[in-house]
């Protein structure tokens, strides 16, 4: 027992230590720190908002188709006995070349029938000019034989009535008179019938003239000529193939010039029009739609290694809106497709090929504008004074893929956000960066060197 006493004696010094020591920390125990949170400012490219001249551009697509398309049709029917040897598909054939030739033989009997026919037609008329003539030499004489027998009627009739002629002698000089004037109305007759038969022969020969001529142009029909440069797309000839009349034997392209349908987007077309004076629509059907709408066109063939451009113009506007795209088509024609080419490098704008097509107005000078990835539900993003996010409601005017006018919303000058930020918060601290590159790629864009 009193080992363990002296050991309770050592021990309660050492606990009331403990709580000295426990007592003097707790009093000379500092405040905590507060640490202020510091905000993040995001960084974000901007550029300044220009004020440009801008080139209204649509880029369309669309594939190559002749302008002129000929099917050769047999005008006449017979058996074909020569062809070109060069009438094949793909084959290019010039003007006035002979593709073919159908047996001439019974055209040629035919023209022959019509002349001889023509012949014998004007020999008759001929002849009735001469018996015309002879008729009218002859009414002269017997006219005046008819005055002598008249005279001798006269006289036998005196006569009669002395007494020194009988009755029989002058009944037989009364018939020789009527006999003489039975011959003079029979030629009078003759001659009053001589132009109606002229005219009937006259009427005559014009008919068989158009005969000559339906069967010379038969003949010529039996020989189909190239009507224009092109190119043979379809040919269904054999030699001794009979061809009925009707029959289309070959099919032609031309390569004098090709067009191209470029199906744009109502809002496109508007766009590229957009600003433009008011247009009168006759004046658009009878002059040149290119110069009135101010449309320029370059046809590109940008792909597999190669870059071609082509120098078109706006030929047309197609008749009405494709009631499913709800878009309208632009024809655009090329001259000479088939000019300067270089195997590997240039091709010809062969029919079928599918190209590009880059349509651009007249210049709009004066508008701001910003890249078209800036644009967000018609709202921009703008970095205020104290570079914070302003989110801006905008109207937009003239836009393509690369770039987009602003009409109201928008000053000159203000620093526009063009990388995307997510999430976009306004009043968010921003960290701005200037977008040199997209700032020169908005420069080529307005001026259509996007294309």
């Amino acid at each position: 027992m009193e080992t363990l006493s002296k050991r309770g004696m050592l021990i309660i010094p050492a606990i009331l230590l403990g709580v000295f020591v426990f007592v003097a920390l707790i009093k000379n125990q500092s405040e905590p720190v507060k640490k202020q949170i510091e905000e993040t400012a995001t960084a974000v490219r901007i550029i300044e908002t220009p004020r440009l001249s801008v080139t209204p551009t649509y880029l369309g697509h669309g594939n190559v188709a002749p302008s002129k398309v000929w099917n050769g049709v047999a005008q006449v029917s017979g058996k074909i006995i020569k062809i070109n040897p060069k009438l094949k598909k793909g084959a290019l054939i010039s003007e006035g070349a002979e593709l073919l030739q159908i047996d001439p033989t019974d055209y040629e009997l035919a023209v022959q029938q019509a002349q001889t026919t023509i012949e014998a037609t004007k020999a008759q008329l001929a002849d009735i000019g001469i018996r015309e003539k002879n008729s009218k030499a002859s009414i002269k004489i017997e006219e005046n034989a008819l005055k002598i027998s008249q005279a001798e009627l006269t006289r036998k009739r005196k006569l009669l009535s002395e007494g020194s002629v009988t009755a029989s002698d002058f009944e037989r000089e009364q018939r020789n008179v009527l006999a003489q004037q039975q011959s003079v109305q029979n030629l009078r007759n003759a001659i009053n019938l001589y132009p109606t038969e002229k005219q009937r022969l006259n009427a005559e020969i014009k008919r068989l003239e158009s005969q000559l001529a339906s069967a010379k142009l038969n003949l010529e029909r039996t020989t189909l000529l190239m009507p224009f440069n092109g190119r043979v797309a379809q040919s269904k000839t054999e030699i001794q193939q009979y061809a009925r009349q009707g029959d289309v034997l070959v099919t032609v392209d031309g390569i004098d010039k090709a067009e191209i349908e470029v199906q744009i987007p109502m809002g496109r077309m508007a766009a590229l029009l957009f600003g433009l004076p008011k247009i009168d629509i006759q004046s658009v059907a009878t002059g040149n739609i290119a110069e009135l709408l101010g449309l320029n066109a370059t046809v590109l063939l940008k792909r597999d290694g190669l870059d071609v451009k082509w120098q078109a113009k706006v030929a047309r506007i197609s008749e009405g809106m494709d009631p499913i795209s709800r878009t309208i088509g632009v024809i655009v024609e090329i001259l000479n497709p088939y000019r300067n080419t270089q195997p590997g490098v240039r091709p010809p704008l062969s029919k079928g090929l599918f190209v590009d097509v880059a349509l651009s107005s007249k210049v709009r000078p004066d508008k701001l504008v910003v890249p078209s990835d800036s644009i967000h539900d018609d709202k921009v993003y703008i970095i205020n004074s104290e570079n914070r996010l302003e989110i801006r409601q905008v109207n937009t005017g003239i836009m393509n893929s690369h770039y987009v006018a602003i009409e109201d919303g928008l000053n000159t000058g203000e620093k526009l956000i063009v990388s995307q930020l997510i999430p976009a918060i306004e009043g968010m601290l921003l960290n701005p960066i200037m977008d040199d590159r997209t700032f020169t790629e908005l420069q080529q864009a307005v001026k259509g060197a996007s294309l």
